[in-house]
């Protein structure tokens, strides 16, 4: 097992996924396990590595993987969305630059369309859940990310490199209503 996730909504709704491309799903806590192969997924390699599940804060049936393929020259980033407990897969990489292969994901805990990606040359937020993806920058190195969270009191985003140290993002909470203009 690369990845367990517990849902915050749903006592005993567990998530697991594996280096040899399995996605598992648990509701009552491990007693039994609904598998599938992430062969069947459109879009995703049989051979995937599950870098990350995050069990989405606002919704119970969503859930979220990042999964890689390097290890067979495959560099593309994997990042799907799931809005039924992982019976079906959706991507949400959109706009992510190739060879960006996705470690971590996490969503803001106030805004549902918020999400953070962290990938090996950075890190990228979304405000329109996955549809399209926008690099934050500020003094970020071009580096690998490989984990990231956020800590809820002060509204910062906090990551963690390959290398380099970790970096906050002090109060995410003006991406909340950012639109395209503000970004331009």
């Amino acid at each position: 097992i690369s990845s367990l996730a517990e849902s915050p909504l749903q006592a005993g709704l567990l998530y697991a996924g594996t280096d040899d491309g399995i996605f598992q799903m648990s509701e009552n806590d491990g007693e039994s396990w609904t598998k599938k192969e992430l062969s069947t997924i459109s879009g995703m390699p049989a051979t995937a590595f599950v870098n990350n599940l995050y069990a989405d804060l606002h919704d119970v049936n969503t859930v979220y993987m990042a999964a890689d393929n390097h290890k067979y020259g495959d560099f593309k980033p994997y990042l799907f969305k799931s809005t039924d407990k992982g019976k079906t897969w959706k991507s949400i990489a959109s706009n992510i630059p190739a060879r960006h292969l996705v470690w971590r994901v996490v969503q803001d805990h106030v805004d549902p369309n918020l999400m953070f990606a962290a990938t090996e040359f950075g890190i990228f937020f979304t405000n329109d859940s996955g549809e399209k993806w926008t690099k934050l920058k500020g003094g970020l190195p071009t580096i690998s990310f490989r984990d990231i969270t956020i800590q809820k009191r002060e509204n910062d985003l906090v990551a963690a490199s390959f290398g380099r140290g970790f970096y906050i993002l002090d109060d995410i909470s003006p991406l909340r209503s950012i639109d395209d203009k503000t970004l331009a």
